[in-house]
């Protein structure tokens, strides 16, 4: 099991604009598998994920992020 830190920046029209916007967020990402937490914000536009890399990919997130509306911008690699 790796799990990491992803941190995923919302762009675009959509933003993260209330605490139901960050519910919402939160509700629907922790449905996938290896998801161990989920930290919307509002202040920062950023989307925390503790993620087992292993069940379920960034790109996974970003696509369930995009098919509600919101466009995420890719993690920037860490070093």
């Amino acid at each position: 099991m790796a799990v990491k830190k992803v941190v995923l920046e919302v762009v675009g029209e959509q933003t993260i604009h209330c605490a139901g916007c960050e519910s919402t967020i939160r509700r629907a990402l922790s449905q996938l598998p290896g998801v161990k937490r989920v930290v919307p914000s509002r202040q920062t536009q950023r989307v925390e994920v503790l993620l087992d890399t292993g069940r379920t990919t960034v790109e996974a997130l970003r696509e369930k992020l995009a098919w509600m509306g919101w466009e995420t911008r890719p993690p920037e690699a860490e070093g």
